[in-house]
């Protein structure tokens, strides 16, 4: 009995592998774990660009920093951005110190609200709102809600008065953890010849960044390739790829609906604020080019603050980004995708004062 209990469990699970896996196929061909972009950071003052802020970070403050991407393409690189912008007196990317004796509108934020890969957007927002609205520009690269909030109590917490606060997010925003940096990723940052290749954010050398680029490249060819020959010794994971994508599909969902830092973040943010919250769903290339539709993550998160009762603008439909907004190889906007940001997120201001 035990013999055929083994056998009926063991063909059950290659038929269901089997059917899976023409469902599936094309799921477990892509790539997802080796990344070709390559984010270097240079300062004014040699400095690392980051700084720790507890649990969470800043840019370094009052300093100068200059953003270059560059991206595998074939043998090649391409050097997909390079520009410069200025930090505040509190780290953050704006031109502007905050002074704590006014009262300020704070735009929480990502990538896409910092501005990577191009002049930031809120240079030209502050400008025109600086004789009437304090801004605060509160965007930082690969944050998301949970980490917002953390922000948003550390600049209360240090006197500054926020009354108004917008918020352009995108859909991967949802599931994303509260983190900062390694000290050993700081110590790269700070000088090249303390990287070891895994870090993933680089100082710009003083000579040759393609050569830099090239040697992070051959630690990345050779850590792939370990990486690819240790999936191969795991049974369940060479032989059941389809029962292992489906079972991490299941543990993900789980931690995003169940026990998703995120989701009380917001809700924390909607409680403080009331109705001098907005948040602004900014679709990204991927989704615009599938139907100009929010993928799952940003459907629930749309839900989630429908059920807050918190206002919510479909930048989707609003803000008129198309795919040729964004770079080739980069996620991001280019300078006429923020342009068309900005122009959404100074409409909201307006409505919202």
């Amino acid at each position: 009995n035990i013999l055929i209990a083994t056998g009926s469990i063991f063909i059950g699970l290659l038929l269901f592998e089997m059917i899976a896996s023409l469902i599936i196929g094309k799921e477990l061909t892509n790539d997802h774990e080796r990344s070709r972009r390559y984010m270097l950071f240079g300062t004014s003052d040699q400095a690392p660009a980051f700084r720790n802020q507890g649990n969470i970070f800043t840019y370094s403050p009052n300093t100068t920093v200059r953003a270059i991407a560059y991206y595998e393409d074939g043998p090649a690189l391409h050097k997909e951005y390079d520009y410069e912008f200025k930090t505040n007196n509190l780290g953050l990317v704006q031109k502007r110190n905050i002074d704590k004796d006014l009262p300020s509108t704070l735009v929480l934020g990502d990538s896409f609200t910092e501005g990577q890969g191009a002049t930031p957007w809120f240079y030209d927002l502050e400008d025109k709102n600086s004789k009437t609205i304090q801004m605060i520009n509160g965007g930082l690269l690969g944050t998301g809600f949970a980490q917002w909030k953390l922000l948003n109590d550390q600049l209360v917490d240090s006197g500054i008065r926020i009354n108004k606060v917008i918020v352009p997010f995108i859909s991967d925003d949802y599931q994303r953890v509260v983190w900062n940096f390694p000290e050993r990723v700081l110590n790269c940052l700070g000088d090249s010849k303390k990287c070891k290749g895994d870090e993933g954010y680089y100082p710009k050398p003083e000579k040759d960044d393609e050569a830099f680029v090239n040697q992070l490249r051959k630690f990345r060819d050779a850590e792939y390739a370990d990486k690819s020959a240790a999936k191969e010794k795991k049974f369940f994971r060479q032989y059941f790829s389809s029962l292992h994508f489906i079972w991490g599909y299941i543990k993900n969902e789980y931690k995003l609906r169940f026990v998703n830092p995120n989701l009380p973040a917001m809700e924390a943010l909607i409680k403080q604020y009331g109705n001098n919250i907005v948040f602004i769903h900014i679709p990204t290339k991927e989704e615009l080019e599938r139907g100009n539709t929010p993928n799952p993550l940003g459907q629930l998160a749309r839900e989630k603050i429908a059920h807050s009762g918190a206002k919510l603008v479909d930048g989707f439909k609003n803000c008129g980004l198309e795919p040729a907004d964004y770079f080739m190889n980069d996620p991001h906007p280019n300078t006429e995708g923020y342009k068309k940001i900005a122009r959404c997120v100074d409409k909201t201001m307006q409505e919202l004062h």
